[in-house]
């Protein structure tokens, strides 16, 4: 591709593309060769000013699943910002620097056509902080009662309340502005505004206008604080490169964040990956089932067959398979260190349950109890629905005593209780992290369990490397039933996908 300049770029645009594409690899992203070919193809054909078409148009070629758009977009601020050159530190579009004009999406700074009101008379004069920010939290409200795109606030708040001096130098930071501003205190303002807008400002705290208008405050909040968030990078993108800040502030694909780390926002992106997921391996299954499946032989026509071949059994006929599906018992952790992988692998086994001839799942932290019947097979789970689901069981069933994971405890109370749990005809799964506060792992309940089973497998959230290491069991449990680490919703399908019987 020939090299071409944009007016304000700080690098050639092909090499700039190629840096993109990159960037997109390193976050998981699959992207071949032929998709950047045509990502710079597209670039030659579209108005490069036109920020909203440039974002859609490389999105339509570079993006293969809709669940990492988050992460999209969050790299084609920093690459492609809203003024200014790519990137380039201290290069606005007419060659300022300075923190107003750092050529970067949203950076610090505003449009040509605004005047800020914060702006001091006197340059010598240094302003006043505190009404700095009362300055900004009435522009805030005011600009969240009108509703529309947050960018002209927000790269203010960034501007006045983030920047601060680093050992490198100038910088920003999103937790410094946002605790300046405090914007969970406006809620009530801008919901007050939005009545006032709407003529309905008598209305009664607890009365569907009000409630409506403070659920719409708080999701303008949320917006505001999510944009300061994006335009604290791109400022930082500008100075440091994109590529040094995509590092820690583009968000992971949802199939590569870790259980262990996820927080509740990432749990509900995760849960977009269980349909594609759970289509996948219902396709491989019944390929593999297809493949795997043939009746005994039928001695009959194979003798008949072999008249062919001078009587010798060449090609063996088998007689039709008798089609039938595996059971499936999930023993699953519910204490709070890995609830987040039991409950996406519920989410995930509940979508194949098309898969399996019956299902029934166990949940235990210090005891055991079973929670099938907690699960509704007719309505689609998600993350809140589990979530919910988990504090009820908590709540009344015999799952927890104490509070403290104990396996052992577990694994004999299961093999007591439920003796007709696990059978020859059914597939065995253990969700835990095996970490049993120095009690007794009760390996020879496990043993029994794994000779019960058709199969039995055990997945760990935990890396590897840390089975074993303090309270953590998984290194002698391992010696018993096979053990895999499924850190992120990627590597539980692969397993689960590899492990499922046909």
């Amino acid at each position: 591709m020939t090299s071409v300049r944009d007016p304000g770029a700080g690098t050639p645009l092909d090499t700039h593309l190629h840096a993109f594409v990159r960037t997109l690899r390193e976050r998981g992203m699959a992207i071949g060769p032929g998709e950047a070919i045509t990502a710079a193809e597209v670039l030659t054909v579209l108005d490069l000013t036109d920020r909203g078409q440039l974002r859609e148009g490389l999105a339509a070629v570079l993006l293969r699943e809709q669940m990492h758009r988050k992460t999209f977009d969050v790299i084609f601020d920093l690459y492609f910002p809203v003024r200014g050159g790519f990137g380039a530190a201290g290069s606005g579009p007419d060659g300022a620097t300075g923190s107003g004009g750092e050529g970067c999406s949203g950076a610090p700074g505003e449009a040509p056509d605004q005047v800020d009101p914060l702006k001091m008379p006197a340059p010598d004069t240094p302003p006043d902080p505190d009404a700095v920010r009362e300055a900004l939290r009435q522009e805030a409200v005011a600009a969240l009662v009108a509703g529309g795109d947050h960018d002209g606030i927000a790269s203010q708040i960034v501007e006045q309340l983030g920047e601060y001096q680093s050992a490198t130098g100038t910088a920003f930071s999103s937790y410094q502005a946002l605790k300046a501003l405090n914007p969970q205190t406006l809620i009530a303002a801008i919901a007050n505004g939005l009545l006032a807008a709407a003529g309905e400002d008598g209305a009664a705290p607890g009365s569907f206008e009000y409630e409506s208008a403070r659920r719409v405050a708080r999701s303008r909040v949320a917006g505001l604080t999510e944009r300061v968030q994006e335009l604290t990078s791109v400022a930082m993108a500008a100075r440091r490169g994109p590529e040094a800040v995509a590092q820690y502030a583009a968000p992971q694909l949802p199939e590569n964040v870790a259980f262990f780390a996820a927080t509740r926002t990432e749990l509900h992106r995760m849960e977009q990956t269980v349909r594609p997921l759970a289509r996948q391996l219902s396709t491989r299954l019944l390929v593999r089932r297809r493949r795997a499946r043939r009746g005994p032989i039928d001695l009959r026509r194979t003798l008949r067959k072999s008249m062919s071949t001078g009587g010798v059994p060449i090609d063996l006929a088998h007689r039709r398979p008798r089609p039938t599906k595996p059971e499936l018992v999930l023993l699953c952790d519910l204490s709070g260190s890995v609830a987040g992988f039991s409950n996406f692998t519920l989410l995930l086994t509940h979508a194949l349950s098309a898969e399996f001839s019956k299902i029934r799942v166990f949940g235990f932290v210090d005891s055991v109890d079973e929670i099938t019947d907690y699960i509704d097979p007719s309505r689609t789970l998600t993350v809140d629905t589990v979530v919910d689901m988990f504090d009820r069981v908590i709540r009344e069933t015999k799952v927890a005593r104490f509070g403290g994971s104990d396996y052992g405890n577990v694994l004999r109370t299961f093999v007591r209780d439920f003796p007709d749990a696990v059978t020859h005809r059914g597939t065995l799964l253990i969700l835990g992290d095996a970490r049993s506060n120095h009690t007794d792992p009760a390996l020879a309940e496990l043993d029994e369990l794994v000779e019960r089973a058709r199969h039995a497998f055990w997945l760990n959230p935990e890396r590897k490397a840390s089975w074993g290491t303090g309270d953590s069991v998984a290194d002698k449990y391992g010696r018993l039933i096979d053990m895999y680490e499924c850190r992120t919703a990627g590597q539980l399908a692969e397993v689960i996908g590899r492990l499922l019987p046909v």
